[in-house]
Formats: structure tokens, sequence, C-alpha cells
């Protein structure tokens, strides 16, 4: 996993985590339509670095590391 993402993707997981703790469960389609065409590279670049999960039916979830990582940094808000 790397550790190193942008304030912009940054940004992304802790509003993934938000739609997940809402009841969601987005994939880069519902990003893209809610964010913009935009949010693909960085979905793609959060894949790489190991954030973000693809689970069933193409819906994203945060990795183990990254659940971890969000809970302990509660004051940071998403997009």
């Amino acid at each position: 996993m790397d550790f190193n993402i942008t304030a912009e993707e940054e940004a992304l997981v802790f509003h993934v985590a938000a739609l997940l703790r809402a009841g969601h469960s987005p994939t880069d389609d519902d990003l893209a339509d809610e964010l913009g065409d935009e949010v693909r590279p960085l979905l793609q670049s959060l894949l790489g670095k190991g954030w973000l999960v693809i689970e069933k039916e193409r819906e994203l979830t945060l990795s183990t590391i990254a659940r971890h990582a969000v809970s302990s940094r509660r004051d940071v808000g998403g997009p």
C-alpha cells in the first residue's frame, strides 16, 4: 500500500467512507455521475495504491488499512 496520496485523493477517500457509512455502495460510475469524470483518474490511482478495492457489482469500498486510516482521522471531511 502506498501511503503517499494527494489532498484530492484523500478527500475522495473520505467521501467514499462517508457514502459507505450512510449505507451506499458506490461504483466508479456513481462517483463520476456525482463528482464528474475527472474523478476517474483519482479512483484508478487509489485502486493502484491499495486505498480502494472493488467488490461485487463493481462496488468500491475502502481497503482494511484505509478504513483504519480514516477512522483515526475523523477531523477530515470529503468533497
